[in-house]
């Protein structure tokens, strides 16, 4: 191929527009006497046709001739003559790519391995240019090249990496699946299942495996390491396993040292792997301080250095100030959809003032503890008798008892929810009558009036001023005027010291050191700073449906800063502890070993010992932040090593340790680029225990979808819910079980005979366990809280053939058992979901939730739920019934429920006429069937006798009438005018016979008693 010439003379009207000559040379284009060289390969050379013209674009230049002008044979010429004259170049490039792909087969060749993105990355960097070359694969042919040669695996890869990378990775995990179907085959009692074998092949720098309960996430870990020594991807001391406690590394190392070959992988928990690398690096022994391995002496010394603050004069205002009126968070009362659901948050978080009474509001409580706070003695709710041994009632209420009642200055003190501009009750719920509650005012006022006793009245608005206590005060001591009382003989202030014992003596004291000691766990396991702290806005207490507002965000912040003073003592004094006795804590081992191994120096001082070519983690969705940083910091130190971990977000239970569950959900923006693999099949539970617990946990949108399938079958459902009171529930359950088990018995001895007749037979896939008897069957009961348990061996006694174990939700993670029975599933403080708030001051320093319902509590509740392999039992009270029985039970077919024999007469839509939050439960007394709130007797003490016609409702009362809840019944009872709190019942004269109304609260030889008689009419 060779250069030619050509030259064109143009007509008029192109030499007038455009251009009148263009020729080719040896150079380049020349137009009108101008030379252009011919434009690199690179460069853009091509003819683009419009109506009229057609331009010949020459590189950077663009030439515009009109289209009919002889310029076609120019044209072509000059596309030909630009490929000859850079063929020389063409070549040096297809040479060059010639030896690219050379160089990438052999490269490739050696390679004998996963893919993973780092080697894409690497591969992808060093090959990058030879894209372009590829690219002129077209120039290549029309200059005769042979293109065949350019036709391979460099081609394929540089032009789609990802696609190249994923079918590569494929026939590669292909490959090797069949190369280890013996091991995968043989390493546990079940041949491990296909996506087991997947996470052991796939090789990704960063591998996570989410593995639903029961899916095998030990025997993953350990065949992961079995088929890296096999492979030779590693040697088994180039392989770390990571486990959170002593009893997982326990089980992890049993696992993995069982199978030849494995016992030098190293296998250790967080800490001890912090421990040995701050010992390697400083080459010097260190000590575990015993307050980290004793958690009873941590709280004992924390206990130690609260009461040291007591004694320091210098902290003696800063501590009655915050266990004076900084104990509880707080929360705003108008957030509340209605006054019974606040009610219910006070006393599942069992707000106390320092008398020790319960109050039902944050208000009440500032006046309950400044009374006390000034040594003021007085009755919280006494029931109001103006004349001695004689009870008033209000209409259409119980027995009148006033908020307070102070005996020194014989006066009584009503806190009303009232604004300052007029009558009416602060706030907007719509479960406030607002002229209901003003008419109670009213005769509240009108009541104390006609008896001559004096009230006192403190105000909503106060409180909301910041001058609740001013006023008050000012009250007080209007009245020592009035009755000519010195302050000091009314006013008489208490001692820091002396509050501080008080708080003690109620056992709130341990609230405060349980917050203390977590709030310093918390604090050392986390990057924050004394100064960060300092700088924090706290939210409100969580309650799951109240909301912040000015006033208790305002509270809350004081009250943070009122902790942080107290807090900076003992961490300091904890510090100084530490540090005198030459001791670490858990904390420093995790925060110490991160900043050995960011050191240049790190592994020339440990001499290699924590060079690792993977790092595998258990658990992992329980990992904190200081964790997972010293594990990336740990795999960043070494190159090509890789992190595999194994996990399952739906049972993600230790936030309240610190634990982050967004670095699992989140795991590739956390870690890099990665590959998740979803175990699918789990061989503990049946399928109707996974359909309703996987529904369950799935509810919450935020929580990883997955699908799993199960090994056994069941034809019926195996969630049953058990509606009636512990003792009763329990007996049913543990009945059900000897059944199942007596049952299952005689089945196995029909199929054995069966089998035995016919000299052959198959197994039926029941998930019944057929081949267990009695005393081999486990059953695990489980509550939220230890404190359910305490009964438990009553029940081990009575049961003696069953393996009868007891444990919290959080202690039954990791266990089996053949049954499980789940108990106090109820909307209470210690019920499931657990009703006790989480300190705001503890969020602060906790990862944030998700904003669905009681998240976490959701996901123990799966725990819990996903122990059991045959059937799982959930107990709750009739009429306080939790959330999540309540979603149970709209599980229809898939949930069995039995109700309790009380069940018909409870009615779910009849709220407390009281307190309006509490429900009325059916109970069978002493003396009968009555009904009661739920709230309980601190809260709600209302009692309602069940109606003596229908015998199945309660009697509701109005301003006239006691009258039956059931719309089946008409029967009401009047209410007797003098006392207005007793029934007129009807009575018959034993001397006469003569029938009578008296009332029902008569008692006979009581003159105190209501002593109210009619004659019946007629």
């Amino acid at each position: 191929m060779e250069l030619r010439r050509h030259e064109v003379k143009f007509g008029f009207l192109q030499g007038l527009f455009f251009a009148k000559t263009a020729s080719l040379c040896e150079q380049g284009l020349i137009i009108d006497g101008k030379l252009f060289t011919y434009p690199s390969i690179e460069q853009t050379v091509e003819v683009r046709a419009g109506w009229f013209t057609q331009t010949l674009v020459w590189g950077n230049n663009k030439f515009i001739f009109f289209r009919f002008s002889q310029s076609k044979p120019l044209f072509k010429l000059a596309r030909y003559n630009r490929l000859v004259f850079c063929r020389p170049a063409l070549l040096q490039t297809y040479d060059d790519l010639l030896v690219d792909i050379a160089s990438f087969d052999k490269e490739f060749g050696l390679h004998q391995r996963y893919l993973r993105h780092s080697d894409r990355a690497r591969l992808h960097q060093g090959y990058s240019g030879t894209l372009a070359a590829f690219k002129q694969t077209v120039y290549f042919n029309r200059l005769g090249f042979d293109v065949t040669k350019l036709n391979c695996r460099l081609a394929k890869f540089i032009k789609q990496p990802e696609q190249f990378t994923q079918k590569y990775n494929q026939w590669w995990q292909d490959k090797q699946l069949e190369a280890y179907q013996t091991l995968f085959d043989s390493l546990e009692a079940h041949p491990l299942t296909d996506l087991q074998r997947q996470a052991c092949v796939i090789d990704e720098n960063n591998t996570l495996v989410i593995a639903g309960a029961g899916t095998g996430k030990t025997s993953t870990m350990a065949a992961k390491a079995a088929y890296l020594v096999k492979q030779g991807l590693a040697k088994p001391d180039e392989i770390l396993m990571l486990a959170y406690g002593k009893d997982a590394m326990v089980e992890l190392k049993q696992r993995v040292y069982t199978i030849p070959g494995l016992n030098s992988v190293k296998v250790s928990t967080f800490h001890g792997l912090g421990k040995e690398i701050i010992q390697s690096y400083l080459d010097e022994s260190t000590q575990v301080s015993v307050l980290a391995s004793d958690t009873k002496k941590f709280t004992q010394f924390v206990d130690q250095q609260l009461d040291a603050i007591v004694a320091d004069s210098k902290m003696a205002d800063p501590v009655a100030d915050y266990f004076g009126r900084y104990l509880y968070p707080q929360v705003n009362e108008l957030d509340f959809q209605t006054q019974g659901q606040y009610r219910s948050y006070l006393k599942n978080n069992e707000i106390r003032a320092l008398s020790g009474d319960l109050v039902k509001s944050f208000q009440e409580l500032t006046i309950c503890n400044y009374l006390f706070t000034h040594g003021i003695q007085f009755e919280y709710e006494a029931k109001y008798a103006p004349k001695e041994g004689v009870l008033v009632s209000e209409p259409g209420k119980s027995v009148y008892q006033p908020d307070f009642y102070i005996p020194a200055l014989d006066a009584y003190l009503e806190h009303f929810g009232i604004d300052k501009q007029g009558p009416a009750p602060k706030g907007s719920r719509p479960d406030i009558d607002k002229t209901a509650y003003n008419l109670s005012r009213e005769w509240k006022i009108d009541t104390h009036k006609r008896h001559n006793t004096c009230l006192l009245q403190t105000f909503s608005w106060q409180a909301d001023l910041g001058e609740l206590e001013k006023n008050l005060e000012a009250l007080l001591c209007e009245r020592c005027e009035q009755l000519g009382l010195a302050q000091n003989q009314v006013f008489k202030p208490i001692s820091p010291e002396a509050v501080f014992a008080q708080v003690k003596a109620l056992g709130v004291y341990r609230n405060v050191s349980r917050l203390m000691s977590s709030f310093l766990s918390l604090f050392k396991a986390s990057t924050f700073s004394l100064a960060d702290l300092e700088q924090i806005k706290l939210t409100p207490a969580s309650t799951n449906n109240a909301k912040s507002d000015k006033k208790s965000t305002i509270y809350n912040q004081v009250r943070w800063k009122a902790f942080l003073h107290l807090f900076r003592w003992v961490i300091t004094q904890y510090e100084a502890h530490l540090r005198s006795l030459k001791t670490l804590d858990f904390s420093d081992m995790i925060s110490q070993g991160i900043e050995m191994t960011q050191k240049s120096d790190f592994h020339q001082r440990t001499q290699g010992r924590f060079r690792y070519k993977y790092i595998m983690v258990d658990e992992f969705q329980d990992i904190s932040a200081e964790r997972a940083k010293l594990v990336t910091q740990l795999r960043d130190s070494s190159p090509g090593c890789a992190l595999f971990c194994v996990g399952d977000d739906w049972q993600a239970i230790y936030r309240f340790t610190g634990s982050d569950l967004k670095l699992t959900t989140e795991f590739d923006r956390v870690f890099g680029a990665s590959r998740i693999v979803t175990l699918d099949k789990t061989f503990r539970f049946n399928d109707r225990i996974e359909k309703v617990a996987s529904s369950f946990i799935q509810a919450n949108p935020a929580q990883l979808k997955k699908t799993l399938t199960t090994h056994t079958l069941s034809d019926n459902p195996e969630v049953c819910l058990l509606i009636n009171s512990k003792e009763t529930g329990l007996a049913q359950a543990f009945n059900s079980i000897v059944e199942a088990i007596a049952s299952n018995l005689a089945a196995s001895s029909d199929s054995a005979a069966s089998c035995t007749d016919s000299g052959s037979g198959s197994e039926k896939g029941t998930g019944k366990g057929t081949e267990k008897d009695t005393s081999s069957t486990s059953v695990m009961v489980i509550s939220r809280f230890k404190s359910s348990l305490k009964d438990l061996s009553v029940w081990q006694k009575r049961y003696s053939q069953l393996q009868i174990s007891g444990f919290s939700a959080h202690g039954s993670k990791g266990k089996q058992a053949d049954f499980v029975i789940v108990l106090d599933v109820n909307d209470d403080k210690y019920g499931f979901p657990s009703k006790i708030a989480s300190d705001p001051i503890l969020e602060a320093l906790l990862p944030k939730l998700d904003k669905y319902a009681y998240t976490e509590e959701r996901r123990l509740f799966y725990v819990a739920l996903s122990r059991a392999k045959q059937t799982v039992f959930v107990q709750a009270e009739l009429g306080k019934e939790s959330v999540f029985v309540k979603e149970l039970r709209t599980f229809n077919n898939d949930v069995h429920c039995y109700l309790s024999d009380l069940a018909p007469l409870y009615i779910e839509s009849l709220s407390c006429p009281e307190c309006n939050a509490g429900k009325l439960i059916p109970t069978q007394g002493r003396y009968g069937l009555f009904y009661a709130c739920s709230l309980g007797k601190h809260y709600c003490d209302t009692k309602l006798d069940a109606c003596t016609s229908c015998k199945s409702a309660p009697m509701l009362r109005n301003e006239t009438h006691h009258i039956c809840a059931s719309a089946e019944c008409d029967h009401q009872l009047q209410i007797c005018p003098e006392c207005v709190s007793g029934k007129l019942i009807k009575r018959t004269n034993s001397k006469s016979g003569k029938a009578f109304l008296a009332c029902s609260l008569h008692k006979m030889k009581d003159e105190n008693s209501c002593q109210y008689t009619s004659s019946l009419a007629g």
